[in-house]
Parts: structure tokens; sequence; C-alpha cells
């Protein structure tokens, strides 16, 4: 559950870094992709091993998970609300995209031909695109996150 944390706390901070709708979702999107390529171990069996804990742990990591989730979902209404994004079903899309941006665990390589960021760069302009922000609106959250974003560790 530790490592579930930390991904909360580097996606809050990315958020807090930012103020327009758009580019708080991609600080979101960005700090979760990284995140997801940096520790794919840990990521997989958080995932997809929550069926062995206790029902204890099990229940404190689904109310974790289900935090997290809302933090998302509050992102997305935040746009809508703003008018910067058009959606029909907000928690599906938010499900939606954690789904998209947790998989970069499974098939990410820093070896590959991209690198993390522009890897996360990508997810960016999915997600916002799939969230009908304006392709000018992309670009300009892009470039926010770049400019504030910390150097890999």
């Amino acid at each position: 559950m530790h490592q579930f944390i930390d991904l909360t706390a580097e996606v809050i901070a990315g958020i807090e870094r930012q103020r327009r709708p758009e580019a708080r979702m991609a600080a979101a999107v960005r700090e979760h992709v990284v995140y997801h390529g940096l520790h794919a171990q840990g990521a997989f069996v958080t995932d997809s091993e929550i069926r062995a804990l206790s029902p204890r742990n099990k229940q404190l990591l689904i109310a974790k998970r289900d935090s997290y989730q809302e933090l998302f979902i509050g992102l997305i209404e935040d746009g809508v609300r703003a008018g910067v994004f058009t959606v029909s079903e907000v928690r599906i899309a938010a499900y939606a995209i954690l789904l998209e941006c947790t998989g970069v665990a499974l098939w990410f390589s820093p070896d590959g031909r991209l690198t993390l960021d522009e890897v996360a760069e990508i997810h960016i302009e999915l997600v916002l695109g799939s969230l009908g922000a304006s392709r000018r609106a992309i670009a300009a959250a892009v470039r926010a996150t770049r400019q504030v974003q910390p150097a890999p560790a």
C-alpha cells in the first residue's frame, strides 16, 4: 500500500502545480504514467494481486483505489464545468483513462524507441483528446506540464 500512497502524493503534487482544468488533468496523467513506467513490477503486483490480501488489507486498498479514482473523476468534472471537456459518462471516462495509463507498466521498456516522458506526452494527448479538449488546449497542457516536470530520479 505504501506504493499507492506515493503514487497519490505524486499525482496530487503535479495537479497542484497547475491551474487550468486541462493542465491539471495533463499533470495527473503525466505523473500516473511516469510512476507506472518507473515502478512496473510494484504496479503489477498492486493491481493484479489484490485478491491475495487479507480482508482488512484488501478493504483498505480498495478504499485508497476508490479515493484515487475520485480524484480523476473530479478532474474530469472540473473540465466539463469549465467547458473544456465534453464527456457523456464521467466515471466510465475516468476508469478508461486509469486503465489506459496504468497499462504502461505492462509494456513500457526504458530500452524502447520512446522515452518515458515521450510516452507520457502521448498519453496526455490521447486522454485530453478523448475528453474533447481542443488541439490548442492539449498542446498548451503538454507545454505546461513540461515546464514544471521535475527531473526523473
